[in-house]
């Protein structure tokens, strides 16, 4: 076995184990022990970006460095949800964000896209599962996986119809936008706790998008580019009340479907990016507002300047559309009494998310430029 290979199957058997130290940790150290379990996944992810494995083990997901960098955003995204809530007395809560991601990264990486939807429902069988056992939340888990499920189901029959035929691409973007919590059609989280499971979830969801679409053909990449159009002028127009700014949520997620219907991998990248590190519960703080908004100089808006060139010569009309409806967002998220708080968050969580932001938005052109994507 090679160094990559094996750097790569520590990446993905990481976050396993760090959900089973975490878990058997006193709670009063249950917190830091997280921390440093998500930093060193994190460090093992970009390892493996760089250093790519090329053993026919590996076949199937060494050959796109899009893919690797997508489950670096995911580490990250692991390594912001756990520095950001504090100590947590459930042990099968305190391990879930560390197990989705690992459900969740291996479904990204299977040969096969209908063996990586059948991880993901194990994902969201096993969130519900921690989610609906306290007293009376039988009813909140069901919504959970019945809108999961119906989504995987759509994506699923979609593959098992003729490739490139309008029913399977119609099919399959409507699995995929409702995986993704794409507002107004997927699942509405209120729910801190939620965000353990879905920051995970919907990313995996944004990355299988990528290698569905040879089978979903032309009508695939038109409904999602359709569905994240719709949801960006939603948001656009909900206004600066507290259910407005919640929306904004989904807002990289609705530009990331937009980049993949378009074929811009890496504009869905750095969607991706803000996706992660500004998306879930951390709506309502300034700097994440500014990301999802995609103020520069984040990745968010670096990724609208590559999506738009990649519209233009996809369409003249969606892309005037798309930057209208992207600036009405930009207005719209701006508080009433303004951004109250300074660029630089205050705390550790939302120094480390700025900071990744801005290098993803500057690293990740560089990269284009050398050729890495």
């Amino acid at each position: 076995m090679t160094v990559p290979v094996f750097l790569a199957a520590l990446a993905f058997a990481w976050p396993l184990l760090g959900a089973a130290l975490v878990m058997a940790a006193p709670t009063p150290r249950s917190r830091e022990i997280a921390i440093w379990m998500a930093g060193a996944g994190c460090a093992l992810a970009v390892a493996v970006f760089l250093f790519p494995a090329t053993s026919a083990a590996a076949e199937g997901w060494d050959d796109d460095p899009v893919q690797r960098a997508g489950r670096v955003m995911l580490a990250f995204g692991l390594l912001l949800t756990v520095m950001e809530n504090g100590t947590v007395q459930d042990r099968l809560l305190r391990g879930l964000p560390h197990i989705s991601t690992a459900l969740t990264g291996l479904a990204c990486v299977t040969p096969d896209p209908i063996i990586g939807l059948g991880i993901l429902e194990a994902a969201l069988a096993y969130g519900v599962f921690v989610f609906s056992r306290p007293a009376g939340q039988a009813r909140a888990g069901w919504a959970l996986v019945r809108t999961g499920s119906v989504g995987i189901f759509l994506i699923l029959s979609g593959l098992l119809l003729p490739s490139g035929s309008a029913p399977a691409g119609l099919m399959m973007a409507c699995g995929l936008v409702m995986l993704a919590g794409l507002t107004p059609f997927g699942q509405s989280w209120r729910e801190e706790n939620d965000t353990y499971l879905f920051l995970p979830f919907a990313g995996a969801a944004l990355l299988l998008s990528m290698r569905m679409r040879a089978h979903g053909g032309e009508a695939f990449e038109t409904a999602l580019v359709a569905a994240g159009l719709a949801s960006v002028w939603l948001t656009a127009c909900a206004g600066r009340s507290d259910e407005g700014q919640r929306l904004f949520r989904t807002f990289p997620s609705a530009l990331a479907l937009i980049a993949v219907g378009a074929g811009a991998d890496v504009a869905a990248l750095l969607f991706l990016c803000g996706w992660c590190l500004a998306g879930g519960n951390r709506f309502g703080r300034a700097w994440a507002a500014r990301a999802l908004a995609c103020f520069p100089p984040g990745a968010p808006f670096v990724g609208c300047l590559l999506l738009l060139s990649m519209l233009s010569d996809w369409s003249w009309s969606i892309t005037v559309l798309t930057v209208a409806g992207i600036l009405c967002a930009v207005v719209r998220s701006v508080p009433v009494e303004g951004f109250t708080q300074d660029l630089w968050p205050d705390d550790a969580a939302g120094r480390v998310a700025c900071s990744v932001l801005v290098l993803t938005g500057f690293l990740v052109p560089l990269a284009m430029m050398l050729g890495a994507f």
